[in-house]
């Protein structure tokens, strides 16, 4: 009994604990502490010093245990402090809490959706031009058609990011198709989802926090830029801003992937969603967007307003008991 116990409790702090950018905090201040030492010639002999660390490590025999700790202590807060932030940085990236930002805030915010819209009108322009029947030619097609379906077709449905666009974009495609607004419809249907379906979606979420961990992790990493010699400084900057960007690459391609899993989710699992409220489901290509509407109607009016006119529950019978 108490071994299931621990299990249960251990469990989530172990994933806790996967799901944090231990690995990227250990680099920078690995990476730190070698530039350092680099600059500092005398810093590992602490002859004549009286720094906070020299002085640590002078204390009889738990000196350098001690500063054993604080490296340890300093690995794992930056970490934690990133795992922390992460959801907060996705929030700002994907939604549109600008709108309602100070002054300053939301000029930026809708400055980058003029921006996000001119880049994708520049997509869909140079998509109508490309043209041929070669192989080249198709498969510039396919490659721009792929970068076109990461902006939504609606001006209205513009994110400041391109992340958030790549959510926008399957958001509509799924309004436009299906009829289905993910606002209302999401949480329920990872109620009904089986335990595979919904694992995956976890496993790729996670995916992309840490994605976002490890570009605060880079971005942080400038702060310790004043430690360092000034041609020193500069160059561990640029290479916390590189790094800064190759994580930023790499949280649109995870977040890209976990785009589609929505949709791919979506499409597989709707009918589920209508059996668990009662409603009739789609039969054909034509009933996807009136069942589809419905839906979101009765969703919709268990948050805010009256209940819709003319839907007809559709309960299966009930199991005669034995």
């Amino acid at each position: 009994m108490i071994e299931g116990l621990a299990k249960a409790v251990m469990e989530p702090l172990a994933t806790r604990w996967r799901n944090t950018a231990l690995g990227t905090s250990l680099t920078l201040w690995l990476a730190a502490l070698l530039v350092y030492v680099l600059t500092h010639p005398g810093a590992t002999t602490c002859q004549g010093s009286s720094s906070p660390q020299c002085r640590i490590a002078e204390t009889a025999v738990i000196g350098p245990g001690l500063l054993l700790v604080a490296g340890i202590g300093a690995v794992i807060s930056t970490a934690f402090l990133a795992a922390g932030l992460a959801p907060g940085l996705f929030t700002l990236l994907t939604a549109d809490s600008w709108l309602s930002a100070p002054a300053p805030l939301a000029w930026i915010g809708a400055f980058s959706v003029r921006l996000q819209r001119f880049r994708r009108n520049r997509l869909m322009e140079f998509t109508g031009r490309t043209g041929g029947s070669s192989l080249t030619g198709q498969r510039r097609r396919a490659r721009q058609a792929d970068l076109r379906a990461r902006y939504p077709r609606n001006d209205s449905w513009i994110s400041a990011s391109r992340c958030g666009n790549a959510l926008s974009a399957v958001t509509e495609r799924v309004d436009r198709k299906l009829g289905l607004d993910l606002t209302h419809v999401w949480g329920p249907l990872l109620t009904v989802l089986p335990d595979s379906a919904h694992s995956r979606l976890v496993a790729q979420s996670a995916v992309v926090l840490s994605r976002c961990q490890q570009l605060l992790v880079a971005v942080g990493g400038v702060a310790l830029a004043p430690l360092f010699p000034l041609p020193w400084a500069l160059g561990w900057a640029g290479a916390c801003a590189l790094c800064a960007l190759a994580f930023r690459h790499g949280l649109l391609r995870e977040t890209l992937a976990f785009a589609a899993q929505v949709q791919t989710t979506v499409i597989a699992h709707r009918i589920a969603l209508y059996q668990a409220y009662g409603l009739p489901s789609p039969v054909g290509p034509e009933d996807e967007l009136g069942c589809g509407r419905s839906l979101t109607e009765v969703l919709r009016s268990f948050d805010d307003g009256p209940p819709p006119q003319g839907v007809t529950y559709d309960w299966p019978a009930p199991v005669p008991t034995p």
